[in-house]
């Protein structure tokens, strides 16, 4: 399910302001929804107020399905009130669905919630049978994951050492025992939705069980009479062989194409924890001694890898976080690519991180001489300086500080005394003196800072 516009009358900053989230004519992909959306914009002009307009969207689909599966009453309405003011629609499997303005006015027979929003405008337009094709599609999986400022929480209990027995395992494929109340069955995740503990036991139970059954398995060994240490380990090794660990897969095809920047690794053989690193050396880090940024991204990568988003949505509100620009620069690459059917909305205040987006990708959030919040498309191409992204794009002139700008106004006014000074001691102080100033703040080198 993927977002193609939304229109929003008035709601919160905004007033009769559309999005269109399809590429542009002429473009290759014309008329098809956008792989992914940046949101740049000073603060208060409402890049993350759009991501929970998003996100309230994925909350009322998901919260209709659970209640037409089961027939209960909302607890919540809070975010069906967001579409008294804001349609939105989107594509599932090429069908189109809209959800309007008139939802929630006219909803107030629960126990009649599917005839209810299909008269209100919650419909395929061109299937009659919206619910239960969504509700019962093989392909459906997950419909949205939102990542915020709680992705360094969110990884309390990832690293934590502890017996695994104190683990508590998740239904995988019928393979453990089922704990309910750890098992993630909505088909959104926000990651300061769910406790820690929750969160990992559902997204990482394959890990729990993998380490359960070699603790079983091992145990049965040293148990049996002709037990000894090599039949051990070539027992155990063969077992392994049988067993692929789901550590392997995660380390191969999410983090550690992004922990090699930090010198780190997955430790596959490692279990005192879920996700155990090592360094080149060899030796376990510990989680309490990683970074903020280190831990934001194991800790954002892994829900966007194992969650099923075939055709879902993510939502990244301020990617850059904590992290180096060098780190910055392959961000974009490095989430799509973990997840490359699903759509991506990045809220962000980076100039590196917008240089990764094409022009009709960059929605740009700015306050008009009224004070009301308008919105245009990106000018500068994808891949461009980050600095003329912010002149073009982020209409950031001067990019310098005050210090800088004066200092540049003192290099201009040189090359004129130079000019005209007919003193050859003097005009010769005065070359020296903008060859000084021109080095230090290479001004020969960039754009004018106004």
């Amino acid at each position: 399910m993927k977002i193609t516009n939304v229109e929003i009358g008035e709601y919160r900053q905004f007033k009769n302001i559309s999005f269109d989230f399809t590429y542009p004519e002429g473009h290759p992909k014309a008329g098809q929804p956008l792989d992914k959306v940046c949101f740049i914009g000073q603060s208060g002009t409402g890049k993350t107020t759009l991501l929970n307009i998003i996100w309230d969207f994925f909350q009322v689909v998901d919260s209709s399905f659970q209640r037409l599966a089961n027939r209960t009453v909302p607890e919540d309405d809070e975010p069906y009130e967001t579409f008294r003011s804001v349609e939105i629609n989107c594509l599932h499997s090429s069908k189109s669905i809209s959800l309007n303005r008139t939802i929630y006015d006219t909803v107030d027979d629960w126990s009649g919630l599917k005839s209810s929003l299909a008269k209100s405008g919650y419909t395929w337009l061109n299937n009659t049978k919206i619910y239960e094709d969504l509700r019962t599609s093989t392909q459906f999986g997950k419909l949205g994951l939102y990542i915020d400022e709680a992705a360094v929480s969110a990884s309390k209990n990832l690293f934590e050492e502890r017996e695994l027995g104190k683990r508590e395992l998740v239904k995988i494929k019928d393979a453990a025992v089922v704990s309910d109340h750890n098992q993630i069955t909505s088909s959104i995740i926000g990651l300061s939705q769910y406790a820690s503990e929750v969160l990992w036991s559902s997204l990482l139970g394959d890990i729990d069980i993998y380490d359960e059954s070699l603790k079983q398995f091992a145990a049965k060994l040293v148990g049996e009479n002709s037990f000894s240490a090599d039949r051990l380990v070539a027992r155990i090794s063969q077992w392994q062989k049988e067993h692929p660990n789901p550590r392997a897969d995660i380390a191969e095809k999410c983090l550690n194409k992004i922990l090699t920047h930090f010198h780190l690794e997955v430790d596959t053989a490692g279990t005192e924890s879920r996700i155990v690193l090592a360094n080149q050396q060899g030796k376990h880090i510990k989680g309490n001694y990683l970074s903020t940024g280190t831990k934001q991204l194991i800790a954002t990568s892994l829900p966007i890898y194992k969650t099923n988003l075939s055709e879902g949505v993510v939502l990244f509100d301020e990617p850059e976080r904590s992290l180096f620009p060098d780190i910055q620069r392959e961000l974009i690459k490095y989430y799509t690519g973990l997840a490359p059917e699903a759509q991506f909305f990045f809220a962000t205040h980076s100039p590196i991180i917008a240089a990764a987006f094409e022009p009709c990708e960059r929605f740009i959030l700015y306050f008009d001489e009224n004070g009301e919040v308008k919105c245009r498309n990106g000018v500068a191409p994808i891949g461009d300086d980050p600095n003329d992204v912010l002149r073009k794009d982020f209409w950031m002139n001067p990019l310098m500080h005050e210090e800088g700008v004066e200092a540049y106004r003192r290099y201009l006014a040189l090359t004129t005394k130079i000019r005209n000074e007919a003193d050859e001691d003097k005009k010769n102080e005065l070359i020296l003196e903008r060859l000084e100033l021109g080095n230090r703040y290479n001004f020969a080198g960039q754009h004018a800072p106004y």
